[in-house]
């Protein structure tokens, strides 16, 4: 099986967040009349860290969406058969037609990215815009990424690409099937 990937260069990334808003509409996770600051659902957020002291500050920032585990605890957790992994893609998927709402999917994710509408009574998250992938084309968030921060394909190739182009793999972070880089110091 080929494991598609993101891979997230933190020298290019600003924290401008414009990945999580075109996340957010291509999959209508918005309800602009209901939805309040800080519930608003997301696929993908946008994480930093600060180093330094002024006026030496530096900060890194850095996508993150589900990690389409390499062997899924969600896939595990989950009773009902309603989340598996893709066998010609690698992408975690859940199938909300098949999901009874038991939440142990959301109890047994190590990264807290598996979202819950308690309105319809199913579990989801980010499926790297499988209905896009599928037909050729890139997830949303790499498309529209301002910085070109946002890479797209095949896990071991992005990797090649990386290392060619001076990026150090970041293996404490790139343990799942998103890789983040930077530059090699």
């Amino acid at each position: 099986m080929k494991q598609l990937s993101i891979m997230v260069d933190m020298d290019r990334c600003i924290g401008c967040k414009t990945c999580v808003v075109a996340c957010r509409n291509h999959h209508n996770l918005v309800n602009h009349r209901s939805h309040m600051p800080g519930e608003i659902p997301f696929y993908i957020k946008v994480e930093s860290q600060a180093e330094g002291t002024f006026p030496h500050l530096k900060e890194d920032f850095w996508v993150s969406p589900c990690k389409h585990c390499k062997t899924a605890p969600c896939a595990t957790a989950c009773e009902s058969g309603a989340i598996r992994k893709d066998a010609q893609t690698g992408i975690v998927l859940i199938d909300k037609d098949k999901c009874t709402g038991a939440k142990k999917c959301i109890e047994k994710c190590p990264y807290n990215v598996i979202q819950f509408n308690a309105e319809k009574n199913y579990a989801h998250k980010c499926n790297m815009c499988y209905d896009r992938v599928v037909h050729g084309e890139e997830p949303v968030c790499v498309e529209i990424c301002l910085t070109n921060a946002l890479s797209f394909g095949e896990k071991e190739i992005l990797k090649m690409q990386a290392q060619a182009n001076g990026k150090e793999i970041i293996k404490a972070m790139s343990s799942q099937s998103i890789i983040y880089v930077k530059s090699s110091s």
